[in-house]
């Protein structure tokens, strides 16, 4: 059993896709798969992950009948995974070098059921800014529960700066809700779950920040979506636990933020 499942949906990204796998497959740790979605890309994406296939075995090409859109993307991805740890990762961003063998470092030293690392962004015309989640992450026990440090429910709430035990996926039945704002539903009820958190306070992932093409730059009904999967995170959460008043408090700031960067961000 590999160590790393790595899915990597891929939809309109023939412009990054390439660094995006040459990041991944150039780090010196090799314990690890990949499981590309072509989702009924339009563009050159499919070839593209033909290519890296034909010459590469650790690249697995799945290709669902009809495009499926990220989340249940992700789920195709997560049935044809192998190993022990699945990372979603976006393939419009890419790893850092030496990522892979920091993160598995972290993941055989603390035998984590979730590991949040650190990540950068990158802007479309050239600035960076680092990790803002690297104070949090750094401050964080070395394995803990969301009980013991609540805090890092404030941590950016994505699914590619989590690696997550495929066991405790299958154990949850969890799968990746359709629409807009699917890592909503995803982390908050997973952390919750989570009897062992750690972090990994560097920048393994540089988030890019697209100029186009990106939902965050889209306006348009659609991002009411963010109701229902705070209705679907806050519903798991009650399946999966029984959080004290505190963490209940936490979950609903965050909510209330969510809502009010949606609604006052002038490109949606």
């Amino acid at each position: 059993m590999k160590l790393l499942s790595i899915v990597l949906p891929c939809y309109r990204v023939q412009g990054y896709l390439r660094q995006c796998l040459d990041s991944l497959l150039d780090q010196s740790f090799s314990d690890f798969e990949i499981i590309a979605v072509d989702d009924r890309s339009p563009d050159n994406s499919g070839a593209i992950l033909a290519e890296y296939a034909a010459r590469d075995d650790r690249v697995r090409v799945v290709t669902p009948p009809q495009n499926l859109g990220l989340g249940r993307a992700r789920n195709l991805g997560l049935e044809h995974a192998t190993g022990e740890y699945v990372w979603f990762v976006d393939s419009d961003d890419w790893l850092s070098e030496g990522a892979l063998d920091a993160v598995a470092g972290r993941l055989r030293a603390t035998e984590a059921d979730v590991l949040i690392v650190g990540w950068d962004r990158v802007h479309w015309d050239g600035p960076v800014d680092p990790g803002t989640a690297e104070q949090t992450l750094g401050a964080a026990p070395r394995v803990f529960s969301v009980e013991q440090y609540p805090q890092i429910l404030n941590v950016l709430h994505v699914a590619w700066n989590k690696v997550v035990r495929r066991e405790l996926l299958d154990k949850l039945g969890f799968a990746f809700e359709a629409g807009w704002y699917e890592d909503v539903s995803f982390t908050f009820p997973l952390l919750i779950a989570a009897g062992r958190i750690s972090t990994l306070p560097r920048t393994c992932v540089h988030y890019r920040q697209r100029r186009t093409g990106a939902i965050t730059r889209t306006v348009g009904d659609r991002h009411f979506e963010v109701f229902d999967h705070w209705e679907h995170a806050l519903a798991l959460v009650d399946r999966y636990s029984s959080p004290t008043p505190a963490v209940r408090g936490i979950l609903f700031r965050r909510m209330i933020w969510h809502y009010l960067t949606v609604l006052r961000h002038d490109a949606r």
